[in-house]
Protein backbone atom coordinates (compact mmCIF):
# COMPACT_ATOMS: atom_id res chain seq x y z
CA UNK A 1 0.00 0.00 0.00
CA UNK A 2 3.00 2.27 0.36
CA UNK A 3 3.50 2.18 -3.41
CA UNK A 4 0.10 3.77 -4.07
CA UNK A 5 0.77 7.44 -4.88
CA UNK A 6 -0.53 9.82 -2.22
CA UNK A 7 -1.50 12.23 -5.00
CA UNK A 8 -4.36 9.94 -6.00
CA UNK A 9 -5.88 10.22 -2.53
CA UNK A 10 -5.35 13.98 -2.48
CA UNK A 11 -7.10 14.42 -5.81
CA UNK A 12 -9.96 12.21 -4.62
CA UNK A 13 -10.34 14.35 -1.50
CA UNK A 14 -10.45 17.51 -3.62
CA UNK A 15 -13.18 15.92 -5.73
CA UNK A 16 -15.17 15.17 -2.56
CA UNK A 17 -14.71 11.42 -2.41
CA UNK A 18 -15.59 9.68 0.83
CA UNK A 19 -13.22 7.18 2.48
CA UNK A 20 -15.13 4.14 1.17
CA UNK A 21 -15.00 5.57 -2.35
CA UNK A 22 -11.24 6.06 -2.09
CA UNK A 23 -10.87 2.46 -0.91
CA UNK A 24 -13.12 1.13 -3.67
CA UNK A 25 -11.83 3.17 -6.59
CA UNK A 26 -8.18 3.78 -5.69
CA UNK A 27 -6.87 1.25 -3.17
CA UNK A 28 -8.47 -1.94 -4.51
CA UNK A 29 -7.58 -1.39 -8.18
CA UNK A 30 -4.00 -0.51 -7.27
CA UNK A 31 -3.69 -3.68 -5.18
CA UNK A 32 -5.04 -5.98 -7.91
CA UNK A 33 -1.65 -7.30 -9.12
CA UNK A 34 -0.50 -8.11 -5.60
CA UNK A 35 -3.81 -9.73 -4.70
CA UNK A 36 -3.72 -11.81 -7.88
CA UNK A 37 -0.19 -13.02 -7.14
CA UNK A 38 -1.02 -13.92 -3.54
CA UNK A 39 -4.19 -15.74 -4.54
CA UNK A 40 -2.47 -17.81 -7.24
CA UNK A 41 0.46 -18.76 -5.03
CA UNK A 42 -1.91 -19.59 -2.15
CA UNK A 43 -3.93 -21.97 -4.32
CA UNK A 44 -0.78 -23.61 -5.69
CA UNK A 45 0.50 -24.02 -2.14
CA UNK A 46 -2.79 -25.57 -1.02
CA UNK A 47 -2.43 -28.26 -3.68
CA UNK A 48 1.08 -29.07 -2.46
CA UNK A 49 0.17 -30.17 1.07
CA UNK A 50 2.13 -33.35 1.60
CA UNK A 51 4.22 -33.44 4.77
CA UNK A 52 1.47 -33.10 7.44
CA UNK A 53 -0.64 -35.79 5.79
CA UNK A 54 2.29 -38.13 5.27
CA UNK A 55 3.59 -37.76 8.83
CA UNK A 56 0.28 -37.85 10.71
CA UNK A 57 -1.90 -40.31 8.80
CA UNK A 58 -0.04 -41.55 5.72
CA UNK A 59 -3.19 -40.74 3.75
CA UNK A 60 -5.42 -43.10 5.70
CA UNK A 61 -7.49 -44.67 7.01
CA UNK A 62 -8.27 -45.78 3.52
CA UNK A 63 -7.92 -42.68 1.36
CA UNK A 64 -9.81 -40.33 3.69
CA UNK A 65 -6.98 -37.82 4.16
CA UNK A 66 -5.10 -38.36 0.91
CA UNK A 67 -4.23 -35.28 -1.14
CA UNK A 68 -3.28 -35.29 -4.83
CA UNK A 69 0.42 -34.94 -4.05
CA UNK A 70 0.23 -37.69 -1.44
CA UNK A 71 -1.54 -39.96 -3.92
CA UNK A 72 1.10 -39.13 -6.54
CA UNK A 73 3.83 -40.10 -4.05
CA UNK A 74 2.11 -43.37 -3.17
CA UNK A 75 1.65 -44.39 -6.78
CA UNK A 76 5.10 -43.30 -7.92
CA UNK A 77 7.44 -44.15 -5.09
CA UNK A 78 5.68 -46.86 -3.09
CA UNK A 79 3.98 -48.79 -5.89
CA UNK A 80 6.57 -47.81 -8.55
CA UNK A 81 3.93 -46.84 -11.10
CA UNK A 82 5.93 -43.92 -12.48
CA UNK A 83 3.82 -43.50 -15.62
CA UNK A 84 0.64 -43.23 -13.56
CA UNK A 85 2.33 -40.81 -11.16
CA UNK A 86 3.50 -38.70 -14.12
CA UNK A 87 -0.06 -38.57 -15.42
CA UNK A 88 -1.28 -37.43 -12.00
CA UNK A 89 1.40 -34.73 -11.95
CA UNK A 90 0.38 -33.54 -15.41
CA UNK A 91 -3.30 -33.43 -14.42
CA UNK A 92 -2.35 -31.43 -11.33
CA UNK A 93 -0.45 -29.02 -13.58
CA UNK A 94 -3.44 -28.64 -15.93
CA UNK A 95 -5.81 -28.01 -13.00
CA UNK A 96 -3.53 -25.29 -11.63
CA UNK A 97 -3.19 -23.66 -15.06
CA UNK A 98 -6.98 -23.63 -15.50
CA UNK A 99 -7.49 -22.11 -12.03
CA UNK A 100 -4.84 -19.48 -12.76
CA UNK A 101 -6.49 -18.51 -16.06
CA UNK A 102 -9.88 -18.25 -14.36
CA UNK A 103 -8.44 -16.07 -11.63
CA UNK A 104 -6.70 -13.89 -14.18
CA UNK A 105 -10.01 -13.29 -15.96
CA UNK A 106 -11.74 -12.52 -12.67
CA UNK A 107 -9.05 -10.03 -11.66
CA UNK A 108 -9.16 -8.34 -15.07
CA UNK A 109 -12.92 -7.81 -14.85
CA UNK A 110 -13.86 -4.17 -14.68
CA UNK A 111 -15.29 -2.84 -11.46
CA UNK A 112 -18.87 -1.72 -11.20
CA UNK A 113 -19.02 2.06 -11.26
CA UNK A 114 -21.55 3.90 -9.14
Amino acid sequence: MQNIPAELYEVAELDGAKSWQKALYITLPMLKPTTFFLTVTGIIESFQIFTPVYIMTGGGPGYSSTTMVNYLYQRGFQEFAMGYASAIGFILFVILIILTVIQRKVFRAEQITL
